[in-house]
């Protein structure tokens, strides 16, 4: 199914397909054409499984996949549900999303057991604060004799929150269309955080007009909506699949975060993102969605600066530095030329394993950040001497890239960026950015080297559900191996006759974390298993003519499961 199709800058075209099963969206089951001015297929980038069918039924309605995520997350917020199929065990799920203020609850409930397979919150969060104090001039509309923070053809809308937690607030509105009025530390109603939101948004709309043609973030003309004033000294901005959201910070070391044109950038491309590759918000295709964010915003830096606008900020490599200081202390969020600076990996060498933050994504993104920044650049990995924290390493220290320049590298990181299935690795972006790359090829490639992902490397595959129950089980069961996180899983065996045991081949779990339960038919929990146990184990007599075995694990570490390979009598 062709979901869009884009014109490249300089020509040719950009054409998105989402493979389909009867009515389910394949997960990860994306292919992006690119073609030349000709019409010829220049790349093919992402997957496609041939043969894909569904092993389980959708017996269980959206509705009701609704009323099961909500039991979890709470009823508030605005719904939404689509049905997908995972490549990956064949099963059908739907993918249900609750969209609040600041939060974003994806879940995935199998379409036949109602069983969650995972859940986590997608809000993008960016990063930034600070007012510079600079005039500006910007688009408002007059009612009457009011004046709105609304620009005259409607695309850009700046809203005030209240310093209190909902979204968009109420529409900024002056009575003379001079937007001068501050309290200290910008609280609301404060004028100049709305200034920036409002004026930072049409320059991130004109760039990606002028540098890739693209109308909005949605290719669609869809309206851009800005909410500031966000909560009480929140030091935070974040875009929730419909609008950007700034917090005001406390007014000192973090000022209002629509100050920094690249976090305005940042949270738009999330934007963008979202209706191109739909990066899933964890581990490292997470990280890429942070990165593709921090690649564009300090790009935009640089087109603002080419274009003169914005005469008060200078363009950089770092994140947030408008509005994240300290006395005498330029310190922002990241830092794509020296990640180590703020104690984020330069190279894959140095990934951080971590359940925080979605798996690390705002860290993580300090690798791909750093080919950018050398794709552009050129030169070595800066670990291999020269980082302002004075981290050093060897790995790839062999490795000189090329620069292309930034105009050269936006083109191809933004080609290879959207096109990508939404599990995406940073092995299949390499490859991606490598493909689009034409004549760039080689610096490309070697810039994705330098932090450590080389060609040859292993693409992604979409991630295990954390296990599946199975009300009929027969013998021999057992979990996936390994198991995945934040599993709650039931297997019913119907012996025909009570007297049994169940004997496992394998008990691994993450010792006091995850467990292994054993019960009758009647729910009777006989015996509790964690950690491992080498030699297998056989079970306490059951009485029941069934009897279960429920695996149930944390959002951490995981081990190789179970399996029951036997029953004995007793």
């Amino acid at each position: 199914m062709r979901v869009w199709t884009a014109d490249r800058a300089g020509g040719g075209t950009q054409t998105h397909y989402q493979q389909m099963v009867g009515a389910a969206r394949v997960l990860g089951g994306q292919l992006t054409v690119l073609a030349d001015k000709s019409g010829r297929t220049t790349a093919v980038v992402g997957a496609y499984f041939p043969g894909l069918k569904a092993k389980n039924s959708a017996s269980v309605s959206a509705a009701g996949a609704r009323g099961i995520a909500a039991k979890r997350v709470g009823a508030a917020g605005k719904w939404s549900s689509a049905l997908r199929i995972d490549p990956k065990d064949g099963r059908l799920f739907h993918q249900v999303v609750s969209q609040r203020a600041d939060q974003r609850w994806v879940q995935w409930v199998d379409a036949t057991s109602g069983t969650v397979k995972k859940q986590y919150d997608a809000v993008a969060h960016g990063d930034g604060t600070g007012v510079k104090g600079d005039p500006k001039t910007f688009s408002t509309i007059r009612i009457g004799s009011t004046f709105f923070l609304r620009s005259a053809d409607g695309r850009q809308e700046t809203y005030d929150a209240g310093n209190k937690q909902v979204q968009p607030g109420a529409i900024m509105t002056d009575s003379d269309d001079h937007w001068t009025f501050n309290k200290p530390k910008f609280l609301s109603p404060s004028q100049a955080p709305g200034v920036d939101a409002h004026y930072y948004t049409a320059v991130v709309d004109d760039f990606y007009a002028d540098v890739f043609g693209r109308n909005s973030v949605d290719d669609k003309g869809m309206p851009l909506i800005s909410t500031v004033h966000f909560a009480n000294r929140y030091c935070n901005a974040f875009w929730n699949g419909v609008q950007m959201t700034y917090g005001d910070g406390d007014g000192t070391s973090c000022l209002p975060l629509s100050g920094g044109l690249d976090v305005v950038g940042h949270e738009l491309t999330h934007g963008v993102t979202e209706f191109t590759s739909n990066l899933i918000y964890e581990n490292q295709s997470g990280a890429l969605n942070e990165s593709f964010s921090d690649m564009m915003g300090n790009t935009i830096e640089f087109y603002a600066a080419q274009n003169r606008r914005d005469p008060a900020g200078s363009p950089d490599w770092l994140i947030g530095e408008d509005v994240i200081k300290a006395p005498d202390i330029v310190l922002g969020f990241r830092n794509m030329g020296d990640p180590q600076e703020d104690a984020d990996p330069d190279h894959f060498s140095e990934f951080i394993v971590t359940t925080a933050d979605n798996g690390g994504v705002h860290s993580n993104s300090g690798i791909p950040n750093h080919a950018y920044y050398l794709a552009v650049n050129g030169g070595k990995n800066v670990g291999c001497g020269g980082s302002l924290s004075g981290h050093t390493h060897t790995a790839d220290c062999d490795v000189t890239v090329p620069a292309i320049g930034l105009d050269r590298a936006a083109q191809v990181f933004y080609d290879g960026f959207t096109s990508l299935p939404e599990f995406a690795n940073f092995c299949d972006a390499r490859n991606s950015t490598v493909a689009v790359a034409g004549s760039s090829q080689a610096a490309v490639s070697a810039a994705w080297a330098a932090v450590g992902v080389h060609s040859g490397c292993t693409p992604a595959t979409p991630p295990p559900p954390p296990c599946l129950s199975d009300p009929d089980a027969t013998i021999p069961f057992g979990s996936p191996h390994p198991y995945g996180n934040n599993g709650d899983c039931t297997w019913t065996y119907d012996n025909g006759t009570g007297g049994f045991a169940f004997h496992f081949s394998l008990l691994d779990t993450e010792k006091d974390f995850d467990f292994v339960i054993v019960s009758d038919g009647a729910g009777n929990e006989l015996a509790r298993y964690t950690g491992t146990d080498r030699n297998g184990a056989t079970s306490p007599c059951i009485t029941t003519p069934t009897g279960s075995v429920r695996l149930l694990t944390d959002p951490a570490v995981v081990a190789q499961g179970f399996t029951v390979d036997a029953v004995v009598a007793c």
